[in-house]
């Protein structure tokens, strides 16, 4: 739900307060022709603090960068179906902060599209490692 008459400008500003606040991870991400290898436009503090990687680290480059060994590519492979089908996703696996310390995700993604045209994703993620 979303109000026509707010001006553009004042939406990008809600956003970026409403996520600066999160207590989840947020990721935006520009597409990419084949729904892979998207690169990261915006992270929140909470990404920061869940992977230790500050803002100017991430910018430019793609998720992938968190990925490691024990990262599940069949969740990955069903990422990226659901991506191409313009289907929100949800999933688990392990990513890895820039520590190298292992860590386990919970997240969402959902495409972002100007008329039949996917331009961006969002992703909304939270740290579920059992301690």
């Amino acid at each position: 739900m979303s109000d026509p008459d707010l001006p553009e400008a004042i939406g990008h500003l809600l956003f970026k307060h409403a996520s600066d606040l999160a207590f989840e991870a947020i990721t935006v991400t520009r597409a990419t022709d084949d729904h892979g290898g998207s690169e990261i436009i915006y992270v929140n503090d909470a990404f920061t603090e869940m992977t230790g990687y500050e803002s100017d680290e991430v910018i430019g480059e793609t998720p992938g960068m968190l990925q490691g060994p024990d990262t599940d590519a069949e969740v990955l492979e069903r990422l990226g179906r659901k991506m191409a089908a313009s289907e929100t996703f949800h999933g688990r696996t392990t990513n890895y902060r820039k520590d190298g310390t292992p860590f386990e995700i919970e997240w969402k993604v959902r495409p972002v599209h100007d008329g039949d045209r996917t331009t961006h994703y969002v992703a909304v993620q939270r740290d579920v490692t059992r301690t």
